[in-house]
C-alpha cells in the first residue's frame, strides 16, 4: 500500500505487502510496515548516471526498442543507445 502523497523515485522497488508512508529514492528498495530502505540497487555513481539519461522521459516506442538493453547490466550498452537515439 502506498500512502497518499508519496513519492517513489525512479528504479525503486517496493517489497510485496510492504505500506509506504514515506516518499523513496530512486533505485532503492524497500519492504516492511512502515517500509523501510533495505538497500540501493546501484552505487550512488550508476544512479546518478541513469538519473541524467532521463530514461522514463523518453516516449514509449524508445523505452520499447531498448527493452533489452534496460533489462541488461550494461550501463555502457544503455548511454550509446540513449545517445544514438538523441541523433535521430
Amino acid at each position: 500500500m502506498i500512502m497518499a502523497g508519496v513519492r517513489l523515485g525512479e528504479g525503486c522497488v517496493v517489497a510485496a505487502g510492504s505500506i509506504v508512508t514515506k516518499d523513496v529514492e530512486p533505485y532503492t528498495i524497500v519492504g516492511g510496515n512502515p517500509a523501510k530502505p533495505i538497500k540501493k540497487r546501484f552505487s550512488d555513481e550508476v544512479i546518478r548516471e541513469l538519473l541524467a539519461l532521463k530514461i522514463y522521459d523518453r516516449p514509449e516506442s524508445e523505452i520499447n526498442a531498448i527493452h533489452k538493453i534496460l533489462c541488461s547490466d550494461d550501463l555502457d550498452a544503455l548511454k550509446r543507445a540513449i545517445k544514438a537515439s538523441n541523433k535521430r
